[in-house]
């Protein structure tokens, strides 16, 4: 059990840390530091990898680790040994929170998942997760109409394909994403009980009632249009059919992980800072994370307002699914894992639901 008993017990011993880091961070002043912006951030977040396995308060190794990363940008500003070699910093471009920045960073993501990745490790996650929660994946998904909302590489979608749904139907707004899923699509036997198309998750392009299941995994916290994509998922589902919902809660030391990496990363262009994950040969679906984690703007909602939220759309029967993996944040606090929730606090918040009516 954690021997802190409340948010700013946990939080605030590290924030000071991440604050200060951020204020390293911009005071430095020239692009030429940006290799080695990428290296602490990329090593801050590494480094949460394999603390976070251990039983430990995480807390002050947590200060630690933001205190050394200031250190060593602090010292290599005062060294002289980069920097003063570009004209000063150009001011920085806050990213766009829109679905639409999110599903162009994933993209360029998306379109390096291997094959061993994107089939065969994407379906047994599904099934695993589903087991360990005993939910019987073949039997959730056999002989159902399936929208992917947000579907990105298709990944997910293809997945469930293979479990035995009559047809799935990928709906994104990322057209380099889409033209991957569809030739992955060409790769396999099922492949044409799969479809994609255009279509954001807050403005889905089907009709009224139409749809068996709608599948959102980890998708609405990244819109700019939360409530709006609940809304939706409501309006295609026929009376009496599912919804699988996969969003964040708030999380703890992770969550101020990932909004400080995030603001110390925002002068980096992108694409410069996912070539540097690739040539250190990281496994692809790593880098998606770590991408998402350096780049996307999450909106962290509690779950009481999650939960709220879904009874006011019209969803009932509410199930959440606090089993996973052992690699998974919800396990870990579910399991009561020692300090599980100082780091990951609601961790994420799972669903399977049902529309009302009819």
């Amino acid at each position: 059990m954690d021997v802190r008993t409340s948010e700013s017990d946990i939080v605030a011993p590290a924030r000071g840390a991440a604050a200060h880091y951020l204020d390293v961070v911009r005071a430095i002043g020239d692009d030429t530091f940006w290799p080695l912006l990428m290296l602490a951030n990329t090593n801050l977040f590494l480094w949460h990898v394999d603390a976070f396995k251990r039983d430990t308060d995480p807390v002050p190794e947590f200060a630690e680790q933001f205190a050394q990363a200031a250190r060593f940008l602090a010292a290599a500003k005062a060294s002289g040994v980069a920097g003063g070699h570009f004209s000063p910093v150009r001011a920085a471009e806050v990213p766009d929170a829109s679905e639409r920045f999110v599903s162009t960073m994933f993209s360029d993501v998306w379109v390096a998942l291997t094959d061993d990745v994107y089939f065969d490790e994407t379906r047994r996650f599904i099934v695993e997760r589903f087991e360990r929660n005993g939910v019987d994946s073949r039997e959730l998904f056999r002989d159902k109409v399936v929208v992917d909302a947000g579907c990105g590489s298709g990944k997910f979608a293809a997945g469930i394909a293979s479990l035995g749904a009559r047809k799935v139907i990928g709906l994104d707004i990322g057209a380099k994403g889409l033209e991957f899923a569809r030739i992955q699509a060409s790769k396999v036997p099922y492949g044409d009980r799969l479809e994609y198309r255009y279509g954001s998750a807050h403005e889905l392009p089907l009709p009224d009632a139409s749809v068996d299941m709608v599948w959102s995994n980890g998708v609405v916290h990244l819109t700019d249009n939360y409530d709006g994509c609940i809304r939706e998922f409501a309006r295609v589902l026929r009376p009496g059919g599912t919804l699988y919902l996969y969003v964040n809660g708030r999380f703890g030391l992770f969550e101020l992980l990932l909004d400080t990496v995030r603001q110390a990363s925002v002068r980096i262009p992108r694409a410069v800072f996912q070539e540097y994950l690739l040539s250190l040969g990281i496994n692809t679906g790593r880098i998606y994370w770590m991408m998402c984690a350096f780049y996307a703007v999450y909106q962290w909602r509690a779950r009481r307002e999650v939960e709220a939220l879904l009874a006011s759309s019209g969803f009932a029967d509410l199930r959440q699914l606090t089993r996973g993996l052992e690699i998974d944040q919800i396990e870990q606090v579910t399991a009561d894992v020692p300090y599980a929730a100082a780091k990951y606090g609601e961790a994420q918040l799972k669903y399977l639901a049902r529309r009302t009516g009819g």
